[in-house]
């Protein structure tokens, strides 16, 4: 690919990011959103390819989130008794979320956390905390 090309591609897709957010965002690849209008980003966040944010209810992102490639942002779903639901997502300043990560409705993630690759967010997560695994577990402090 030259280097004109690179260019070119990689402006359409912050330009991507400006039309879905309706303000600056770094993109990193394609991604899915539900429902922009549900979705409230921060600045200087990092998206990669193949994330998806479903935007039902409401998912807030704050200042300087990096979400990895594949992760899901899911805040509505269908309970274990077959009834449907929403909730909100909250994540706070200075997160990182692995690739492939999950979060579920009703989670809010403290400032400087870490989410591990592939892990599945059940709960809140607190600041300051490295959470991984399926259901993810405190793994250490991140102090």
């Amino acid at each position: 690919m030259s280097k004109i090309f690179q260019r070119i591609y990689f402006y359409f897709l912050q330009l991507y990011g400006l039309y879905v957010f309706r303000r600056r965002v770094w993109v990193f690849g394609f991604f899915n959103v539900g429902i922009s209008k549900n979705i409230k980003i921060g600045s200087l966040c990092k998206i990669n390819s193949g994330v998806y944010l479903q935007g039902y209810n409401d998912i807030t992102i704050g200042n300087r989130v990096g979400i990895s490639m594949r992760v899901m942002l899911l805040d509505s779903g269908i309970g274990t008794d077959g009834k449907h639901f929403n909730s909100y997502i909250h994540i706070e300043d200075d997160v990182w979320i692995g690739a492939g990560a999950i979060i579920l409705p009703g989670v809010t993630i403290g400032k400087n956390s870490i989410i591990g690759a592939g892990s599945v967010v059940t709960k809140n997560v607190p600041a300051n905390t490295v959470y991984a695994g399926n259901p993810a577990k405190f793994i250490k402090s991140n102090i």
